[in-house]
């Protein structure tokens, strides 16, 4: 009985010291470089947003600095560890600074009640970053999962405008423990991205299948892929391919 007492009260005690520690609002990738962005085109990317507090993370009003800019996020309420996605939408017009535009999110973090994520050709050296993205609890780096790519890049060249191509990247884990695959986002809808298989044991490798629709596009194009996992030391690698879509005659 004594027994059974004693881890209420402990229960409840950790429970408290999380609900103390309050919302953490973590956004592994804050800044973003849209350089390679052409004038009078568009380009869409998906932030993640992550609470890795104790406390409920609340996300407030969205705004935009410029109307070049449209933004979106798809929850307002997430509990501890939980994630949210920011969509955001830029469109070079050609006349924007590239210092100042940004959007800007309201949270109840005391420590970051107002975040900004800049979005523009060039970032201030003295911005923000909130890149304590949570983590898995593994007993320390010496039993954590590795992931490794040996290769992060692929150029499919020439193409057609309408045509379809495909690529897969090989990982590896190179940790002690099983690596999990959290989550995988691309940076428009003309790329998707598939995992074989989420869970990776010690030693294994895996593959996550990349498709390109070049459907509508043009030009010498880039695209990212994002891919989250529980490696302590390497939350998301950014995974990046290339083309040169030609008009097809």
């Amino acid at each position: 009985m004594i027994k059974k007492a004693l881890l209420f009260v402990l229960f409840f005690s950790l429970a408290a010291a999380a609900q103390a520690i309050g919302p953490v609002v973590t956004i592994p990738q804050i800044n973003y470089d849209y350089s390679h962005v052409p004038q009078d085109s568009t380009f869409e990317h998906t932030y993640m947003i992550y609470n890795g507090g104790g406390g409920v993370l609340k996300l407030g009003a969205v705004k935009t600095s410029c109307k070049c800019i449209t933004a979106s996020i798809d929850k307002n309420t997430l509990t501890p560890t939980d994630s949210a996605r920011l969509m955001v939408t830029y469109t070079n017009t050609g006349k924007s600074s590239g210092i100042d535009n940004f959007v800007s999110i309201r949270t109840n973090d005391d420590n970051n009640p107002d975040v900004r994520i800049y979005i523009t050709r060039k970032v201030p050296t003295n911005a923000p970053t909130l890149s304590s993205m949570p983590i898995d609890t593994l007993g320390g780096t010496t039993n954590a999962p590795v992931i490794y790519f040996p290769n992060t890049q692929h150029n499919f060249g020439v193409m057609k405008q309408g045509d379809i191509v495909s690529y897969t990247f090989k990982y590896f884990n190179k940790g002690n423990s099983v690596l999990h695959i959290r989550d995988i986002q691309t940076s428009c809808g003309c790329t998707a991205a598939a995992v074989k298989a989420k869970d990776t044991a010690p030693g294994k490798e895996g593959e996550i299948r990349v498709q390109f629709d070049s459907t509508g596009k043009i030009g010498k194009l880039v695209r990212q892929i994002t891919v989250m996992s529980n490696d302590p030391k390497n939350t998301f690698e950014q995974l990046k391919i290339y083309a040169d879509v030609q008009e097809h005659k």
